[in-house]
């Protein structure tokens, strides 16, 4: 890959994984303030990040090479249609959190089988698509790094921008972010 390139890809993979985990934090913390600060909660966020950020994976190389042919566009046209229906999501999972919690008021303690299904149900319903979009950024990325690439090491500078992002982001959020502007 051309030198010119990777600045800005290692930035826009920085902020992309910093992104991504200021995110699930802050969902975290969104779906405790919602539907109570117990270890289901807390479980079913972090699963479904995972389960989204593996699906997308595992399904964003078929996607972008069909997105390829089918538009005649180059990858990094779709890594930034994803990028921006992440943050879309952003926004759109408190809400969803919100008017969850609103319908599970009257269904008792917070312990009962059915209010922690129904959170669950509500959490992956607010959360896995934006989960499956980020599972996608990487394949997306790695197809634009193939079709511009010299060499093949490209791909190891990515990985760093993006775990760097993550570790940052995680921390800034919650030692910084969430301390002086608070949710909302």
């Amino acid at each position: 890959m051309a030198p010119n390139y990777q600045r800005p890809l290692f930035l826009l993979f920085f902020i992309s994984g910093f992104c991504g985990l200021l995110y699930q934090v802050i969902w975290v913390r969104l779906a405790f303030a919602a539907f109570g600060v117990i270890t289901p909660v807390l479980s079913v966020v972090i699963s479904v990040f995972m389960l989204g950020l593996a699906l997308g994976s595992y399904g964003g190389g078929e996607w972008v090479s069909f997105l390829r042919k089918k538009f005649q566009l180059s990858p990094i046209f779709f890594y930034g249609l994803t990028e921006l229906l992440i943050g879309i999501g952003s926004f759109t999972a408190p809400w969803l959190y919100k008017q969850g919690a609103n319908l599970l008021l009257g269904m008792g303690d917070l312990n009962s089988f059915s209010y922690l299904l129904l959170s669950a149900i509500v959490i992956t319903i607010a959360t896995l698509p934006w989960c499956i979009c980020m599972g996608t950024t990487f394949p997306f990325m790695m197809a634009f790094v193939e079709e511009n690439a010299s060499q093949q090491d490209s791909f190891s500078f990515l990985y760093l921008a993006n775990v760097a992002g993550a570790l940052t982001g995680t921390l800034v959020t919650s030692f910084v972010l969430i301390e002086l502007l608070g949710f909302h």
